[in-house]
């Protein structure tokens, strides 16, 4: 009986433990926007802003299908974006051809987001509009979120 105990309190340890090394653990999107280095400084002082931006990936927007659209989706050209390219005169614009959760970056890009309002982009190549939360609701958001993670 002790011993199934201890197991289970090692075993739950462990868990624990390693779940909390995985926030700190880069979203490979990161290396378009970050160089290694960088990404290795915050990793190695585990700064929030890797389990940040690893969150703002992923729940900063939210894909609408235009097919399925109950009604028509208005916003502003996707293809206006410029990407964050530095060193260069020309900035480049957006360039992905198709839409994935896994490949789409919102960090590679120049979003105009607003700190109190939704902001539509309309990708028609894809048949997508990308929606991004306002500002101040991805930041609440997060911090609800460590919060939850901290207790």
């Amino acid at each position: 009986m002790i011993k199934n105990f201890l197991i289970f309190c090692t075993a739950l340890f462990l868990f624990t433990s390693l779940s909390a090394q995985d926030i700190y653990k880069p979203d490979k999107r990161l290396y378009d926007c970050f160089s290694s280095d960088d990404i290795v400084k915050m990793e190695n002082s585990r700064s929030e802003l890797i389990p940040y931006y690893n969150y703002y990936l992923e729940h900063s927007y939210y894909m609408v299908d235009l097919k399925k659209a109950r009604k028509v989706v208005d916003g502003k050209d996707i293809h206006t974006v410029t990407a964050r390219v530095s060193g260069t005169e020309t900035p480049a614009k957006f360039d992905m051809a198709v839409y994935s959760k896994e490949t789409f970056n919102p960090l590679k890009y120049n979003f105009n987001l607003q700190k109190d309002s939704y902001v539509v982009y309309v990708w028609k190549e894809a048949g997508v509009a990308i929606v991004f939360y306002p500002l101040s609701f991805i930041s609440n958001a997060y911090k609800e979120l460590t919060k939850k993670r901290n207790n």
